[in-house]
Parts: structure tokens; sequence; C-alpha cells
């Protein structure tokens, strides 16, 4: 670039070249100085330069509250309490900075301590990252937390799903991890790590009865308009009665009963008979010996992804069920049945088993979709478990009318009288743990 000779320019032009010269100086003198802390915008995760974005901050660690909360002091903000995206940890009861001091529900210690390593490790030095800066949960920051360990970037939530010491937490405004999160949770459960071992935190009740649990997460319309039709169903694999007492059930957003009890907490004198199942129901209602309520005013699980899991009264998970299943993911019908559906006139979804051999369409749900939206559903019918098909039979499905009772080969869902569209939408058959398994369109529907 050539650089002006003023000294040959005449003396007008030169003042009003020191002028300008002059006025600029000003003004980059009043610019705010960009420091080396500000936050800046990069990868959410670390070298995915195709992946979603995030803003980020270099901080401290102050102190480590438990497994899934610290307190940073972040570059030009100050100190905040952090809560960790996408990860739930046992809760501990006793707070403190000495390790032989923390007491808490089992695996709590443990998933603090992990922390404690990680910041050892890294020296205090974390970056903090969000989709966005608003996510908070109540006054602690939503943050993605990474420690600085061995020149590269650790995800604390990562690690301690990998560990097996804290339960996957959906977050639907902080996304772009989340299905990473699932997959690495679901592949501890499966290895049987830490939360997963079932006798980790002492030789629990009834250790040789195999436990089943079965959630039926997207209630039939709007969750909030009906959450009893929510449920969970403790199912008794084995030949001896089940005793539930002091057993409780949670998803992976920790909800507190009275008295500070976490989760709901199956009362004393609750037995599941030898092949039996007692189902809780999220909302209010009347107990009986195979029905329990939890009494929630909202839905409790996220239909995009969420979990039920079953503690004993040791705290060890005995049954679990995470959706979208990702890991070790399998149907017994793939492959083995095939859907019709009339929508006009009497309304009808049939269900066929097109193999050689027998299949069950038990804990397969049905659901019709709601008209050009993908993802929401007019209702979802759930077959039991021994519904069971002959080759070549046919099961109906009827969603229109008065409930009536049904027979063998033939489901009353009692919806009204027109659920189906006539210009075109879909029906799909899935698993409890959201694996499709079938799948028929009509007119302007797609699959």
């Amino acid at each position: 670039m050539s650089v002006p000779r003023v000294a040959l320019l005449p003396v007008s032009a030169r003042m009003a070249l020191v002028a300008v010269v002059a006025a600029v100086l000003a003004a980059v003198v009043l610019l705010p100085a960009v420091p080396a802390h500000a936050a800046f915008r990069a990868p959410c995760t670390p070298g995915d330069a195709g992946g979603p974005r995030c803003t980020w901050w270099n901080a401290r660690v102050t102190f480590v509250a438990d497994g899934d909360t610290i307190d940073a002091r972040i570059a030009g903000v100050g100190t905040r309490r952090i809560r960790v995206i996408g990860i739930n940890a046992m809760e501990l009861s006793v707070y403190g900075r000495t390790p032989s001091r923390r007491r808490g529900a089992c695996h709590a210690v443990a998933a603090t301590a992990l922390v404690d390593r990680l910041d050892r490790r890294a020296g205090g030095r974390i970056r903090l990252a969000a989709q966005h800066a608003s996510s908070h949960s109540r006054h602690r920051l939503y943050r993605s937390v990474w420690f600085r360990i061995g020149g590269r970037w650790v995800d604390l939530a990562r690690e301690q799903l990998r560990a097996g010491e804290a339960l996957w937490l959906p977050n639907h405004t902080e996304p772009a991890r989340m299905r990473a999160y699932n997959r690495l949770a679901q592949q501890a459960l499966a290895a049987g790590r830490a939360l997963a071992d079932p006798d980790a935190c002492g030789a629990g009740p009834q250790q040789d009865v195999p436990v089943g649990l079965t959630v039926n997460w997207d209630a039939p319309g709007p969750d909030d308009g009906g959450v009893n039709g929510e449920w969970a169903e403790v199912r008794n694999g084995g030949t001896t009665p089940l005793h539930l007492g002091g057993w409780w059930l949670r998803d992976s957003f920790l909800r507190w009963s009275p008295g500070r009890i976490p989760g709901y907490r199956f009362p004393a004198g609750t037995v599941v008979a030898p092949g039996g199942a007692v189902r809780l129901r999220m909302g209010c209602g009347t107990d009986s010996p195979l029905e329990r309520h939890w009494c929630q005013r909202k839905s409790v699980f996220e239909n995009e992804g969420d979990g039920g899991y079953l503690f004993d009264p040791d705290g060890d998970l005995r049954a679990a069920l995470v959706f979208p299943c990702l890991v070790a993911c399998s149907d017994p019908l793939a492959g083995r049945v095939r859907m019709t559906v009339e929508p006009r006139g009497d309304e009808s979804i049939a269900i066929t088993n097109s193999s050689d051999a027998p299949v069950d369409l038990g804990d397969h749900v049905v659901k019709p979709r709601v008209q050009r939206s993908p993802g929401l559903f007019v209702f979802g019918y759930r077959f039991a478990p021994q519904t069971v098909l002959a080759p070549g039979e046919t099961m109906r499905v009827l969603p229109g009318g008065r409930a009536r009772d049904d027979t063998r080969l033939v489901r009353h869902v009692g919806r009204g009288d027109r659920v189906l569209a006539d210009a075109g939408s879909a029906v799909e058959l899935r698993t409890d743990d959201d694996q499709l398994t079938a799948c028929v369109a009509w007119g302007a529907g797609r699959c």
C-alpha cells in the first residue's frame, strides 16, 4: 500500500488530512477494547466444524457442588452456579469441599468425586458452552463444562455418562449433544456400569427376581390434558412374588414427592405376583393393588426422548427404559407384520402376521399421526403382553365410535366418529422404546 506524501500536499489538504486522522484516532479510543477473555462463537463440539455452534466462555472452577453442579468464575462475568447440560447425577445430602464429609444417595459421592478428579487434572481451568446464553435452571446457568486436560478439552457430561455415574437428562433447548449423550447412557446401561450395576449399593432385596419396566410415555392427545395417559408398569418375570414396598421410580428429571422423597415411592404392601404387573399412572386417582397414582399435575415424560428408572431401597437401579433406543435395539416384529388402513366409512387399522410363526404384539403401540404433523399423534393404542397372532391372522383396531368390549382379534379405541383424515395421513406401529416397526400411509400422507 502506498503512503501519501503529506509534505507535498497543499496546506489546506494537509489540514484536512490531519483532521481526518485525529477523528479516526478519537474514534478508536472511544471503542471498547475486546478483552482476551471475551465470549466467542465456535462449534459446540471442538473440532466439529459442521455441527451446531455455541457461545463459549473461559472460566475456572471455584467449588464442586455435586456430580452435575459446580461454581465457576467466568472471565468478564463473575462467579456463577453452573448446572451441567445433559446429565442428572444422584443427589448429595451433605455438601462440602472435603470429600470425606460428603454424604448422599448411592452413587452421589462417586459422581462428585469424578468431577474433583477432572478439576485437579485440569488445574481448575474450564470452558463453558451453550447454544443459548440465556439457558438456565432456576438461578443456575445451563452450560456444557469442558476441562483442559493433556492438551485437549474433555466434556464433563460425556465422562459422567460413559462411567455410568449419571442419567441422561434431555434438554431440548440445548440439543447439540443430546443424541450422543443418550447413546453413551444406553451403552453404560447395557454394560452394567455404576448406576446400572444391580448390586453396586449392596445386596438389595430379591436380586434373583427378573424385574421389567415398560413406560407409556406418549399419552393420547395433549399430554398435560390427560396426565393419567402416561404410566409406567413394573413387571415380575420371576416365579415368586415381588415386594415393591420402598422401591421408587423416576424419570430423567428428578421430581420430588411430599416429604422430600425423590420420585414416586411404592408403599408397603405393594406386591407384584409372578408373571404379573403393577401400573403407576402419572396423574391422580384411586389406588388399587394393581394400579397406583403419582398425582403429578403436568406431563412427566418428554416425548422427544426420556427414560423411566426403577430403584430398589438400597439405591440400585433394577430396571430402566430409555427412549428412543440407540443401543442394542431389537424389535421382534421387524419384517414380520404388515399394516393396512381404511380411513373412510367404518375406520379401521389392520395388523397382519405376514410371517410363518406366531408373533406377539405386546408392548407395541398403534399411533395414527395428526394430519400433516409428523411426530404428533391422535392417540396411541398399546397392546398388552401375550397379544399373539398366528401366521396369517389379522388384528383390527377400530378408532371411532363408542368403546366396546374387545374380542381376541378386535380392539375398540372409542376416540370419536372420525379420527383418520380422509385426505391422507399415516399410521405407525412402534415399540415402547420408540423403534418404528411398520407404517402405512394413504392419500397425501407419507411414511
